[in-house]
């Protein structure tokens, strides 16, 4: 429906033409007196329409059972009760400014005159119910918003809210793997056009797109499955608010943002009063990641992961025996605090690779070869999804120059870092190598070291022996994976999560950013023995030991800033050592605040206190 000259023939025929529908136009049965009138000028009047109304109905009914298409101006809303007496009709409103359709109308041959547009837009009356469009846009897009609004299709398996880069992508690997998908975006300044733009680049049948509340949750089969894909913080809580009166007892909330695991937990016992299972998730892989096959990390309410299970199992990755890169890991917000700790440990392994890439710099290999070089080490124990990307980034040019040499020195983070390097201090664990890499990020940012430093004057063509370099590569590494999974292990128990890390490390085969050879063997070893971690991890260490020595006093005498190859070295040497210098510290306390000490020669229960100015 609309004013003349408002595109409703051109949109109907393509929606029917597309929907295999027949096609009325409504000014075809305009009787000849009607057509007289407006083409003298004149405007029809309620009279005058009525009986046109009355056999344009008596047309619809014949196609109630099947469908059809009609373009109908049913300016107003009597006009429009009149069309769907004993009938539904789905309205779609075309609306558009004064001076765009007047100027169409002028281009066309119509026997209704330009002049009388001004009457039909005095006559129209506001759509009560239906979708209202701006003609302003391409016809395919006006059609298949039509579609995606009133076609029958089944209902959605699950909804996805939030359609930013991960959120289209996962809706997107759904719909792919057969699972009918509703999506939600709200319309927010910026926003309006998101589900349309999405529905018009994508028309999967199974797709379907929503920016009202109810429509979303009504085409969701029950009990409701809905993956929130936005924002950490606030928006999580603001939209949870939103949902709930369309939400019923048993319906789902998972959570696959990066939330922080004390946040899930307190949703988790909110939403448990009200009869919602609530389910924190970590999803990696990035964008290429959520397309084909993200690693998912899920924690929380066990029935609604049951709920979920066959749909996750579909659109996740898969480990190298094919099973699904998704498993339930326990209560709370175990999930969310494996995925928070994944990401510490990311963080570490591309400093690591950064090291790498700024040592190699103090040779004589000609840039052009740093690629290969790490292509080749993209290969056995060192093989990895961060390494394999190396070669793309040192390899891209801009002109004659390196692209990564144009990139502004300052990195970015989003606070998953330095959430696992708090979680690390508040359950008492060495994640000394994880926050390194952290503040190096913070070091890079700042400005002051800049204004003091001077241009260093390396020495450069230094001959290095590349297989050690690596092997100190993977010394780091390995250290670098046993404080990660020592601290999900340690909150876990203090927790009483049961999180397995065998599982978690299977997850992490694929579909993950820090997926590698190494993660696999780490999985193959907690299978097989799964008290023995920290044993296995301390033995594949001292076969790189030295190699790292040899990578950090190359950095060292060179002047070379080493943070996280120098902070594994560091912890290294700490647990090689059955001792430690902790006793000059507890003597310390004692003396200047009298907290006293244990002894070695001792029972541990005892506690000792010494006047230590005393002769």
């Amino acid at each position: 429906m609309g004013v003349s000259g408002s595109g409703k023939t051109t949109v109907g025929k393509a929606l029917a033409e597309q929907l295999g529908f027949p096609f009325l136009d409504a000014d075809d049965f305009h009787p000849q007196q009607n057509i007289a009138k407006m083409q003298a000028g004149k405007a029809l009047n309620d009279t005058d329409r009525q009986p046109w109304l009355e056999q344009l109905n008596l047309e619809l009914r014949k196609h109630k059972d099947t469908g059809v298409v009609l373009a109908c101006s049913a300016l107003k809303a009597a006009y429009r009760e009149l069309l769907e007496k004993d009938i539904k009709i789905h309205w779609t409103h075309l609306q558009g400014d004064f001076e765009l359709i007047q100027a169409r109308m002028q281009l066309r041959s119509h026997f209704m005159p330009a002049a009388l547009l001004q009457s039909q837009f005095d006559a129209l009356e506001p759509l009560e119910q239906g979708l209202t469009l701006d003609i302003d846009s391409e016809i395919e897009f006006l059609v298949n918003m039509i579609r995606a609004r009133y076609e029958t299709k089944g209902p959605a398996h699950w909804g996805i809210v939030g359609m930013g880069v991960m959120g289209q992508s996962l809706a997107l690997n759904a719909v792919d793997s057969k699972i009918r998908t509703a999506v939600y975006n709200r319309i927010a300044p910026g926003e309006e056009l998101v589900i349309a733009k999405m529905l018009s680049k994508y028309t999967n049948p199974k797709l379907y797109g929503y920016t009202d509340w109810k429509e979303f949750t009504d085409k969701l089969t029950l009990p409701r499955k809905i993956l929130l894909m936005i924002p950490a913080g606030k928006a999580i809580d603001a939209v949870i608010e939103e949902l709930m009166p369309f939400l019923s007892p048993g319906d789902c909330i998972v959570d696959g943002g990066n939330s922080h695991f004390s946040d899930t937990e307190s949703r988790i016992k909110k939403l448990q009063k009200l009869d919602i299972e609530y389910l924190g998730m970590g999803v990696s892989g990035g964008e290429e990641g959520a397309r084909v096959g993200p690693a998912m990390m899920p924690g929380g309410s066990k029935i609604a992961y049951k709920a979920l299970e066959p749909i996750l199992k579909k659109i996740a990755a898969k480990d190298p025996k094919g099973n699904a890169c998704v498993g339930y890991l326990g209560g709370g917000g175990c999930g969310h605090l494996v995925k928070t700790v994944h990401n510490g440990i990311e963080y570490a392994e591309m400093q690591l690779l950064a090291e790498l890439y700024a040592l190699i710099g103090l040779t004589d290999l000609p840039r052009a070869e740093f690629a290969a070089l790490f292509k080749q080490w993209n290969s056995g124990e060192t093989a990895s999804y961060l390494m394999s990307i190396m070669p793309s980034i040192l390899d891209k040019k801009e002109g004659d120059s390196y692209l990564v040499d144009l990139i502004l020195d300052e990195a970015a983070h989003k606070g998953t870092g330095a959430w696992t390097a708090h979680t690390a201090l508040d359950y008492g664990q060495d994640a000394s190598i994880i926050s390194t890499a952290l503040n190096m990020r913070y070091h890079s940012t700042a400005q002051w070291f800049r204004d003091l430093a001077k241009p260093k004057n390396r020495k450069l063509n230094i001959v290095l022996n590349f297989e050690q370099l690596i092997n100190g590569y993977q010394a780091a590494r390995i250290l670098n994976h046993l404080q990660g999974l020592r601290l999900i292990k340690a909150v876990s128990d203090a927790k009483d999560w049961q999180v397995d890390l065998a599982e978690v490390t299977r997850i992490w085969t694929d579909g993950c950013i820090i997926k590698s050879h190494l993660i696999e063997q780490l999985h193959q070893q907690l299978k097989e023995n799964p008290n023995q971690l920290e044993a296995w991890c301390f033995a594949q260490y001292q076969q790189y030991s030295e190699a790292l020595k040899v990578a950090v006093n190359t950095g060292i005498s060179n002047d070379l800033a080493l943070p996280v190859f120098s902070a594994a070295l560091q912890f290294g040497l700490a647990i090689n050592d059955p001792e430690t210098t902790a006793n000059i510290i507890q003597a310390q306390r004692d003396f200047f605040g009298a907290h006293t000490y244990k002894r070695k020669d001792k029972d541990r229960e005892q506690n000792f206190h010494t006047d230590w100015t005393k002769p």
